[in-house]
């Protein structure tokens, strides 16, 4: 993850570009819906898998917050920055995840990482679209979301063209009246550079002033 949010501000969840630190966040959720990213949420648990090169002690104090901590989602991407940051600072090229889990007021998250081996040359990482889907639309049907957007499976998928589908989305919505909100939600199902795009949808009743 370039570990910057390159995105509009309702563009919440994931942020991705090809840097010596690349990745996504995923983030689920179980009874209520996402938070918006400032709420302050309790902080769970902190777990870091993958790393060697780099010790475990020193992501977390760079990460700096720890469990019973109140924290936003704002606050979990910059953290997420400070790890990335302490990679480029000890040039060690790696692909970072941050995985969370956010249940009613708490969130518990998994810095998820896949170092590159001593020597070996920062690559760019290309991700690969294997499927988009659209939940919560009912004012709006699928088939006038997937004109309006580009991303398709097979295709990359990247910052610029995440922020692009976003904004046909909203056009799409303004175009119609319908005020709404938007949720994309990014998972990696193999585990690899495979990505799954879910644009979670929260429509009002009226459309936002």
């Amino acid at each position: 993850m370039s570990l910057r949010s390159l995105l509009a501000r309702s563009f919440l969840g994931v942020s991705l570009a090809t840097v010596s630190v690349t990745g996504m966040t995923t983030t689920e959720h179980a009874f209520a819906a996402i938070p918006a990213s400032t709420v302050p949420l309790k902080l769970m648990t902190v777990a870091v898998q993958g790393n060697s090169r780099v010790p475990t002690a020193d992501i977390l104090q760079a990460f700096g917050y720890h469990a019973g901590d109140m924290v936003t989602r704002n606050d979990l991407s910059a953290a997420q920055k400070r790890v990335g940051d302490l990679y480029s600072s000890r040039n060690v090229g790696a692909s970072l995840g941050e995985q969370l889990r956010i249940s009613g007021k708490g969130v518990s998250v998994k810095l998820v990482l896949e170092e590159q081996a001593a020597g070996a040359a920062v690559q760019p990482t290309a991700l690969v679209l294997d499927k988009v889907e659209f939940q919560g639309n009912k004012k709006v049907s699928t088939a006038d979301l997937e004109a309006a957007t580009k991303l398709r499976a097979g295709s990359p998928i990247s910052n610029e063209l995440l922020s692009a589908d976003q904004q046909a989305i909203q056009a799409l919505y303004k175009s119609k009246n319908v005020g709404a909100s938007f949720q994309p939600q990014a998972t990696y199902p193999n585990h690899d550079q495979h990505v799954v795009l879910v644009w979670t949808i929260h429509e009002q009743e009226k459309a936002a002033n």
